[in-house]
């Protein structure tokens, strides 16, 4: 560990310094605060900066004696001018090695040179990714008791600044989230700061959902980085009521969190949905927004994947049926059909599927979706071809897509369609004989395969009493049972969707 320190040419007098960051507490009895820093955090080295006055002063000789070898002095200029406050703040960064972990003191530091030591943290905090123990200062003014004159008795406390230097990372992590909508800095944040009052436990009243909301932060930061809409729309529907509890914690031990909060909130409410894995209007309006928030943060490219993919969602919707997240679906059904359209909006040759030909807007439909995969081939294809349009082209037809997919919402219908469809095969349940009271463990099973929320379809060959129990079991849990064989077809039990 490595303390950097400063020392001027003034009236120092002794007191005793008191450091008391735990249970623990530490003294040092001095009039050079840079003697108190070696004493009370023993680091390995002290560098210490000193003025060509300050090298000429006793303050200087006394620190040199005291200290010895544990002593590395630097000299600087006066920091009279812009020039040589560069020429100090480079001084202090080539002090530290990259990984180092370091003390600020700003004691005796003069004129200017606090805000150069904080410029100095933030910056070896970001570009050298150095461990900022503390930036300490030692409060002689705010000794008790306050002798007058001072004793060396007089207990005078070592305040740490730190919490300065942390409130550049708030704001840091704040603007990116309200620019980008990059929300991982102060997920990070709100974990460090959980954390680090957990390990020092200097109160009984400690934090209990700031990390917790930090983690669902961070999941929901990754998931819109990674334009996964299912997953943000869940990891925000179930951020949203937990930034509404941390409220009162976040004004105790994260003000700067605090005061986004209320951005963040109304930010993370445009994105949550509780179902996600259902295909309905609310759904596909969340995507949208979803949409929206890319456009407005500048982030093109996931605007412009998510529309192409919003596209087929909403086709499979319009259409009423089929395994919206089935991926062979997707591409060898909706999306040959949108290609189909495209191709004959454009006066090609192709066969339109039945249920596309019903459409009496099927061209308009067929346009748009050509439209949108050339700007999507623009974007994906990186401009990596002689003819590649300028980014001002793809910004301009990139501001156009929330209108034209307006435009298809509104004529949505109100059905759902459900993302996972289950088959359970109820001779699978049972082998050779199906027993009656074995009944109990056939219907954990059949449960345990329904899962939450699906579409199943019961088949197989069993007793009209097994049917009938399986049924009853998962009908508070599957959204939608039908039975299968190959005489009948499908035929639908109970459907608990939105008509």
């Amino acid at each position: 560990m490595k303390a950097l320190s400063f020392l001027g040419t003034g009236t120092y007098q002794t007191t005793t310094y008191v450091w008391q960051k735990t249970q623990e507490e530490k003294t040092c009895t001095t009039h050079l605060f840079p003697e108190a820093v070696a004493n009370l955090f023993s680091p390995d080295q002290v560098v210490l900066f000193v003025t060509p006055q300050v090298e000429a002063h006793e303050h200087f000789q006394t620190i040199t004696e005291r200290l010895g070898e544990q002593l590395r002095p630097v000299p600087i200029p006066e920091g009279k001018s812009e020039e040589e406050l560069w020429q100090i703040f480079d001084l202090c960064v080539a002090e530290v090695e990259e990984g180092e972990e370091v003390i600020l003191d700003v004691t005796h530091a003069f004129r200017s040179l606090p805000l150069v030591v904080f410029t100095v943290a933030a910056y070896l905090r970001r570009a050298k990714r150095v461990k900022l123990t503390s930036i300490v200062y030692g409060a002689f003014e705010a000794r008790e008791p306050l002798s007058k004159p001072p004793q060396p008795t007089d207990r005078a406390p070592v305040f740490d600044l730190t919490p300065l230097a942390n409130l550049l990372d708030w704001i840091s992590g704040a603007e990116s989230f309200l620019r980008t909508g990059d929300a991982s800095l102060l997920a990070d944040k709100l974990i460090e700061t959980h954390r680090n009052l957990w390990k020092a436990r200097l109160s009984n009243e400690l934090p209990r959902q700031l990390q917790g909301v930090g983690r669902q932060l961070g999941a929901l930061s990754k998931a819109l980085t990674l334009s996964r809409p299912r997953e943000v729309m869940r990891y925000a529907n179930a951020l949203l009521p937990l930034l509404d509890e941390v409220t009162a914690e976040a004004e105790r031990w994260a003000k700067p969190f605090a005061a986004v909060l209320g951005q963040v909130r109304d930010s993370v409410a445009t994105l949550a949905y509780d179902a996600p894995d259902q295909l309905d209007r609310d759904n596909l309006r969340v995507q949208l927004q979803l949409i929206e928030h890319y456009l407005s943060k500048g982030l093109i490219m996931q605007a412009v994947t998510l529309a192409r993919e919003w596209m087929v969602s909403w086709t499979i919707h319009r259409r009423g049926e089929g395994r919206w997240l089935d991926k062979t679906y997707r591409m060898e059904e909706v999306e040959r059909g949108l290609n189909v359209a495209d191709r004959l909006a454009r006066g090609k040759t192709g066969e339109l599927p039945n249920w596309f030909q019903q459409w009496s807007d099927w061209q308009t439909v067929g346009k748009l979706w050509n439209w949108l995969g050339q700007l999507r081939n623009d974007v994906a294809h990186c401009g990596m071809s002689r003819d590649a349009v300028p980014v001002s082209s793809i910004e301009r037809r990139a501001d156009k897509i929330s209108s034209q997919l307006h435009g298809l919402l509104e004529g949505s219908p109100e059905h759902v369609l459900l993302g996972n469809r289950i088959t359970i095969d109820l001779k699978s349940l049972y082998g050779e004989i199906a027993k009656l009271d074995a009944l109990p463990d056939y219907l954990e099973r059949a449960k345990e395969q329904a899962g939450e929320g699906s579409e199943v379809v019961l088949t197989g060959q069993a007793p009209i009493w097994l049917y009938l129990a399986v049924a009853h079991a998962i009908h508070g849990k599957a959204r939608r049972l039908l039975y299968e064989s190959p005489t009948t077809g499908e035929i639908a039990i109970f459907d608990h969707r939105v008509n």
